[in-house]
């Protein structure tokens, strides 16, 4: 009954998942969910960007919903925050309230994915900020 659980996740994979909310919300399971939003399948574009020369494709998520409304359409609560100071006191009264929660932060369109594994290397070879072994 003290725990609360953390899900980190982006934009894109929370709309791939969000039926889950109504679960969390049903069984009274005081989860978390840190949304990464820029506005992309982030790291898709990223590997369009890295990797196939910018062509990008299907990759842009900027008609999406309002994620503090829909978690509280669910019944849980939601915030919205663009500071690492508005980012603390989200977290710190969620962690209070011991409710479902989504964090929606915003970052920049255009923020790196890292680290990173380009396809065919092993967990070893992963890029680091500023590494492009391609």
């Amino acid at each position: 009954p003290d725990k609360v659980s953390i899900n980190f996740t982006g934009d894109g994979s929370i709309l791939m998942n969000i039926q889950e909310l109504m679960t969390c919300v049903e069984q009274k399971l005081p989860v978390i969910n840190i949304i990464l939003n820029n506005n992309y399948l982030g790291m898709v574009r990223q590997w369009q960007t890295m990797f196939y020369e910018n062509r990008l494709s299907e990759t842009d998520l900027s008609a999406q919903p309002d994620f503090v409304k829909l978690v509280e359409a669910f019944g849980g609560i939601g915030y919205r925050v663009t500071t690492k100071k508005e980012f603390d006191e989200a977290l710190n009264d969620a962690m209070e309230k011991k409710v479902v929660a989504m964090i929606e932060v915003i970052v920049d369109r255009n923020e790196e994915v890292l680290p990173m594994v380009p396809n065919g290397h092993a967990l070893n070879e992963m890029m680091l900020l500023g590494d492009n072994n391609e």
